[in-house]
């Protein structure tokens, strides 16, 4: 990501949930209110060419095209979006269930799941973090959305900080309280070294029972991806199969407790869930 610059990512990501919001099921599909919410950051956020313009086009359905099109290139990429969005919601709300008390977001971009879930849970704590120049823009957002009393954003770039750091010096954070963590959309743009060592870091801040969620992205020829990606977002620098993901994080105290993912509709992405162990 370029200093000073909102990631073309997130809004990439966040510009294709709302088209992906008009088409078959998926306004049904998607968390309730993620469209509406993720529609207001993203006017707000004062981004280039992001304005009720581009909103209103978003939704047409010829839109939906200029995806498919794209999908022939990334296989389930644009899709992906839509059922990564789900299975990180349910991932979170069932860690709730079962005791969390703590929700973090790792590299949150326009994402709304602490806004659409902090109201819910008002006896649970959300925190997200993100490089600064996507976080304030998105604090623009939050600020017409409101923030809920349970929500700290904190802007901190984790590769000049470390997470430990970073939420010590905020001081809400607790690491004794069993949470969950959310790295959705963010391993494949760390080097393998870097994702261990996020993984180890949120692993000290973590506590017995805590989980953490994240998709990652699976080997598979670059060579057309890889240029895409460069010219609409940030580089992605890691892959690493399903299969082989006990031993990705074996050492960084974690253990994998999610099956292989193997759905194909996950596109050049897979999901995981993994214990502090």
């Amino acid at each position: 990501m370029k200093q000073g610059r909102i990631s073309q990512t997130a809004l990439k990501v966040a510009l294709g949930l709302i088209t992906l919001s008009v088409k078959d099921d998926w306004s049904q599909r998607l968390p309730p209110d993620l469209v509406a919410i993720t529609e207001r950051l993203l006017l707000a956020s004062g981004s280039p060419g992001y304005g009720p313009g581009l909103m209103r086009m978003s939704k047409q359905r010829w839109m939906i095209r200029v995806y498919q099109f794209q999908d022939r290139m990334m296989p389930g990429q644009w899709e992906g979006f839509g059922h990564r969005k789900v299975f990180m919601n349910q991932q979170v709300e069932a860690a709730i269930e079962q005791g969390a008390r703590q929700v973090l977001v790792l590299g949150a971009g326009f994402d709304t799941l602490c806004l659409r879930l902090a109201p819910k849970y008002p006896e649970v704590r959300f925190v997200e973090i993100d490089h600064p120049s996507t976080s304030v823009a998105k604090a623009r957002g939050i600020e017409k959305v409101g923030q809920p009393e349970n929500m700290i954003q904190i802007a901190a770039d984790l590769g000049e900080r470390s997470l430990p750091k970073v939420l010590s010096e905020d001081g809400h954070w607790d690491a004794s309280q069993r949470s969950v963590i959310v790295a959705e959309g963010l391993f494949q743009y760390l080097t393998d070294e870097e994702v261990r060592g996020l993984l180890t870091d949120a692993a000290a801040c973590a506590s017995p029972g805590s989980r953490i969620a994240f998709s990652h992205a699976i080997p598979g020829d670059r060579k057309l991806l890889s240029a895409l990606v460069r010219l609409i977002s940030e580089p992605w620098k890691s892959e690493v199969r399903s299969e082989d993901l006990p031993s990705y994080v074996d050492g960084t105290g974690w253990a994998m407790i999610s099956d292989v993912d193997d759905d194909a509709e996950h596109g050049v992405e897979r999901y995981g869930v993994a214990e502090w162990a």
